[in-house]
């Protein structure tokens, strides 16, 4: 039989019943709301379980050795938080300290050093509890950073170990959250099985993507392996020779949906026209004709198309034909 006390089981459950109810409610809201919804009611329903006055949630990657934030969102912090934080980066002794001992919680008080000091006085903070997780398969790491100010009690043991068990259900709900969006992109799209779909910071950082995203980023850039993606990230059409990445801006982040291209894609109007008439047997001459083109051109097209599509027989240029037909 246990010797606790019927009120500290009675507190005990309380408290496990609140955290099920924080770690449900995020997810479910991580379902139901757009990217960039999601952090800020991400954070006010945290609130309630571990009171905090601002929070910063980022996420950072190594690029060329050194470690880069690449996104973030802030909670009752000003949008220049984040550069003033920059500015007194090299005396900030959180990031040592939180990746000495990645996924544990570690409290800093921002009388610490000089240059905490003087972000504490300006954005009104006195304490901070920061935790990172850092993904296996794409080393990105995010953090969470809760700060309180000096209206409210210090950071106790017991909220460094309610952070530390509620980190990982945090990072899996902005994972999710992220999936949703690529797949409610997905749900929009022609023919949504013949493309691979992903999610990216404005830095090009690849933070999800389907295997048939990287498949196709394989095909066309065999030695990449991120998490920078190989190509500039702008809202638009990107268009190579092999493949097409549509770039979506949702929130802070882009949602890509890459195509591979057919071989039958890659030829200009004139020659589609020619492999077409090609295809169905007809002669140069009569190809010429047709399409009111000198012969020699006609044949000058014949090679371009085999080379493009990869054939050397007219039987094969009517087989791709009919096959994207039907």
């Amino acid at each position: 039989m246990s010797s606790e006390s019927p009120a500290h089981q009675a507190q005990c459950t309380e408290l496990l019943g609140q955290f099920s109810n924080t770690v449900l409610d995020i997810q479910r809201l991580a379902q139901a709301r757009p990217i960039e919804q999601f952090h800020p009611q991400m954070f006010q329903r945290l609130q309630a379980l571990l009171p905090f006055d601002k929070a910063w949630w980022g996420r950072s990657a190594q690029v060329d050795g050194q470690l880069c934030e690449h996104s973030s969102a802030v909670f009752n912090l000003p949008a220049d938080y984040v550069a003033d934080w920059q500015s007194i980066r090299h005396d900030d002794i959180t990031v040592e300290q939180v990746h000495a001992a990645p996924g544990r919680a570690v409290v800093i008080d921002l009388a610490s050093t000089p240059g905490l000091h003087w972000l504490g006085v300006r954005h009104d903070i006195r304490e901070l509890m920061c935790i990172i997780v850092v993904d296996p398969v794409t080393r990105l790491s995010e953090h969470l950073t809760l700060y309180r100010s000096p209206a409210l009690p210090r950071f106790s043991r017991f909220d460094c170990e309610l952070l530390t068990c509620l980190m990982p259900h945090l990072a899996a709900a902005m994972s999710n959250n992220q999936i949703r969006a690529m797949l409610a992109m997905r749900e929009t799209l022609a023919d949504p099985h013949a493309l691979g779909l992903a999610v990216c910071d404005r830095h090009g950082i690849l933070q999800h993507a389907e295997s048939g995203f990287i498949e196709l980023l394989h095909s066309h850039w065999p030695r990449w392996s991120g998490p920078v993606l190989p190509m500039p990230v702008r809202a638009g059409l990107l268009e190579l020779a092999d493949l097409r990445i549509e770039m979506t801006a949702v929130g802070a982040s882009y949602v890509l949906i890459g195509r591979a291209r057919s071989p039958l894609q890659r030829l200009s109007p004139r020659e589609y026209d020619v492999a077409r008439s090609f295809g169905k047997g007809q002669t140069y001459k009569e190809i010429a004709r047709d399409l009111g083109l000198a012969p020699n051109t006609v044949r000058h097209h014949i090679r371009t198309i085999y080379a493009k599509l990869g054939v050397n027989d007219k039987a094969r240029v009517a087989h791709l034909l009919h096959s994207a037909s039907g």
